[in-house]
């Protein structure tokens, strides 16, 4: 039997008629008329070269071949329900369901303690895994599944994925809080005057911070570059270094940190926070529900 050539949906016929060993039930467990059943029934007999089911009394019962090919062929049907009922539904209080997350240091610190603290209540049984942002393979892996959702200050992705902006967010100063020149505003005189700290992300997004510096001709007032602007909060602490970092996770690292935020004397553009996935899971419920999570959550 060639099985390009076979109809597949004889199967779940053959499987109804066995399971309810007659015509007329197996037509209302199908919704189909019961000459339809019989139709579909005639056909498989004939591809097969069998005759599958013989009447004895009220009874369809199946033959030798039938029985022996009934067991796979459930199997199948139920495999293959499973595989699309699985696609299809997700239950967050019950799922398992692991969850793979594009984020810098800056999302981290923003982003996971409020969500982490979420599905501790209401999806308990899901996992985050957050993964450093490639620009040359990030849209590779939103397309073929291994990442769910991108999140931050993202560049122009091209045909194919959906973008959805959370929050505005902008830029802000950071110096410790008894520095001994700066009070509660920073002047444009002492922002030149200062020695600076800047993050040199390998990814995407905050480049623009020493583009701007040296755009103001202060590229020799950069007395540290540094990789990660987690760890900068304690270095601007313990320093007369000014230092410039989003609004959204400096509030937050102020907290911890002696630290003080102060507006900036300078310009540099506010920015968008978005969430971006691909198109071909724009209709799964779990990447659905994970995207309204941080609608919930951040959106402003």
């Amino acid at each position: 039997m060639n099985i390009l050539d076979f109809d597949l949906n004889l199967l779940t016929v053959f499987d109804a008629v066995l399971a309810e060993r007659s015509i007329s039930r197996a037509a209302g467990r199908l919704d189909l008329s019961q000459p339809a059943v019989s139709n579909a029934l005639a056909r498989m007999r004939k591809a097969t070269g069998d005759r599958l089911f013989v009447r004895l009394g009220n009874a369809m019962v199946p033959t030798p071949y039938a029985q022996g090919i009934a067991d796979p062929i459930r199997q199948a049907l139920t495999g293959i329900r499973i595989a699309l009922g699985a696609s299809q539904e997700f239950d967050p209080a019950t799922s398992p369901r692991s969850f793979a997350i594009f984020l810098t240091d800056l999302g981290e610190a923003f982003f996971l303690p409020r969500l982490l603290a979420r599905l501790n209540r209401i999806a308990p049984g899901v996992h985050i895994r957050t993964l450093p942002m490639p620009p040359e393979a990030a849209e590779d892996a939103l397309r073929n599944g291994e990442v769910d959702l991108a999140i931050g200050n993202l560049p122009d992705f091209r045909a194919g994925f959906y973008v959805q902006r959370l929050f505005r967010d902008r830029y802000v100063c950071m110096v410790r809080k008894d520095h001994p020149s700066i009070g509660e505003r920073i002047t444009a005189r002492q922002f030149a005057a200062a020695s600076h700290a800047i993050v040199t992300p390998g990814g995407w997004g905050h480049g623009i911070i020493e583009r701007t510096l040296i755009e103001h001709g202060l590229e020799q007032r950069i007395a540290l570059r540094m990789q990660n602007f987690l760890v900068l909060a304690s270095i601007v602490a313990t320093t007369d270094l000014v230092a410039i970092v989003p609004h959204s996770v400096g509030s937050q690292l102020s907290q911890h940190n002696e630290v003080k935020l102060l507006a900036m004397p300078i310009t540099i553009p506010a920015f968008d926070i978005k969430q971006c996935w691909q198109e071909r899971f724009h209709d799964d419920k779990g990447n659905r529900w994970l995207r309204q999570q941080f609608v919930e959550l951040f959106s402003s």
